[in-house]
């Protein structure tokens, strides 16, 4: 058999997949859900004021939506977290995790372009404050782990499979 035919049998065959990927799966889904969790945690915590502060300060949210927003924001990353850690709706809960770190990332560079300069980004609630730059390197970090869980983190350690 010749390589390209090997290639395309052992990608049309889920079971040919090399042994470690389940787990790189299952690692990337509880640490995509944990930095969700703490993330959702330490705004939820604080007053939807606080985050509705920052929500105003990237100038993208019609300031009718700011307040909704940062109230609802911190639920949705507790329960994104929360399903990827858990494995439960895993590729949902992974393509949310996408979702959400892609629009964080485009907010993030969209104040840079548009040349504003956020002493923090919000991303961890009031009580820690980390440099949007760290967090659009965190977000892309986040996007490519999600993407791992996507295709992977449903095999190992996940409600999905009971």
């Amino acid at each position: 058999m010749s390589a390209p035919a090997m290639t395309k049998q052992a990608h049309a065959d889920p079971s040919a997949a090399p042994a470690w990927l389940p787990w790189a799966g299952l690692a990337a889904r509880l640490v995509v859900g944990a930095v969700l969790v703490v993330s959702g945690a330490l705004k939820a915590a604080g007053a939807p004021e606080e985050f509705a502060i920052v929500i105003s300060f990237y100038r993208i949210v019609p300031d009718s939506m700011v307040m909704s927003l940062a109230a609802i924001l911190p639920w949705i990353e507790l329960f994104v977290g929360w399903a990827l850690i858990l494995g439960y709706f895993t590729k949902q809960a992974a393509a949310a995790a996408i979702g959400l770190s892609s629009v964080f990332f485009l907010a993030l560079l969209s104040t840079k372009l548009r040349g504003f300069n956020l002493p923090n980004c919000g991303c961890f609630g009031a009580t820690w404050h980390v440099p949007p730059s760290a967090t659009m390197g965190l977000d892309a970090a986040l996007i490519a782990l999600a993407a791992v869980a996507l295709r992977h983190g449903g095999r190992r350690a996940s409600l999905d499979n009971w």
